[in-house]
């Protein structure tokens, strides 16, 4: 048997520019392109979902605000034993509270500060129904709060542009309001 020789197995040494990028770590352009073209197809299968989710959220968000509004106002009047309105004009799309009178005159300053909510343009008030009053579709609309918090079944009903609609149910008693993406009327 023959031994092998001996600059068989020798490597020819390392160019001089080896040094330089050995401890360097990095991406190849191959993985690059990749991850942008996995993004892209992502992007590609969510944008259209949300473009109608935001159509579709401008709707919730007002929603939420006036769930959060009426929260706020039951627990204000629960808080300091004093009963609130809350007015809902259906025209200009407003939404604001007082107290039920004003206590004093500086009260009511108070009050014509506060802002309310003023509903975008792409969502409205369709109709409101109580369970003391016939259904409501224009002008104003005054819901009484007693000083524990309690006020009359409602149900407010919200569209936008493309026809959806989330129906609000406030119970008199409960502090819960239900949210329904149907019509939902008290009969």
């Amino acid at each position: 048997m023959k031994p092998y020789p001996q600059d068989m197995f020798q490597t020819s040494p390392p160019p001089v520019f080896y040094g330089r990028f050995q401890n360097q770590q990095g991406f190849t352009l191959l993985e690059l392109i990749i991850v942008c073209l996995l993004i892209a197809v992502s992007l590609a299968f969510s944008v259209p979902n949300l473009r109608q989710a935001l159509v579709i959220d401008q709707l919730a968000a007002n929603s939420r605000k006036i769930i959060a509004m009426i929260r706020e106002v039951r627990a204000l009047a629960a808080q300091e034993q004093h009963p609130y309105l809350i007015h809902f004009n259906l025209d200009r799309k407003k939404i604001w509270y007082q107290q039920d009178p004003p206590k004093s005159k500086e009260d009511e300053e108070q009050v014509q500060a506060h802002p309310g909510i003023q509903m975008p343009s792409s969502v409205r008030l369709q109709d409101i129904q109580t369970g003391t009053a016939d259904k409501k579709t224009s002008g104003e609309v005054t819901l009484w709060i007693n000083k524990q918090g309690y006020m009359d079944q409602t149900i407010l009903h919200l569209a936008d542009d493309q026809d959806n609609i989330i129906s609000l149910v406030l119970s008199p008693f409960f502090t819960t309001i239900k949210a329904y993406d149907t019509y939902i009327s008290l009969e």
